[in-house]
């Protein structure tokens, strides 16, 4: 497997994006990765990693690395586990993290995020 990197975070998100998931969101969610960040934005249904450029993040994600991240963004991982596990956090509007993890498909969202 090739070394994932912020690039190549970016264009899995890109490919996986799923825009019913994001409709009615309009925001920029930043992720930080081990340090790193990479903000995009979220708004008509479409992701934008341009537009998030200079504004300030509605909502950031911390992985603890980039396996983690990309673990979680694909549904590898579990997000409450992670979270329980301190290698997954986030600052802004929590919920935000399950419609995050819709949006680029992730297998590991409950069926009813609530529960």
């Amino acid at each position: 497997m090739a070394q994932q990197t912020l690039e190549s975070l970016q264009a899995q998100l890109q490919k996986s994006f799923l825009p019913p998931a994001s409709t009615g969101m309009d925001a920029v969610i930043q992720l930080s990765v081990g340090g790193e960040t990479l903000a995009f934005r979220v708004a008509g249904e479409t992701i934008s990693f341009e537009e998030a450029v200079g504004r300030t993040p509605d909502a950031t994600f911390f992985f603890s690395d980039m396996d983690t991240a990309w673990n979680l963004l694909s549904g590898r991982a579990d997000a409450f586990s992670a979270f329980m596990q301190g290698t997954f956090r986030a600052d802004g509007y929590l919920m935000w993290a399950f419609t995050m993890m819709a949006m680029f498909q992730s297998e590991s969202l409950p069926e009813n995020p609530v529960e």
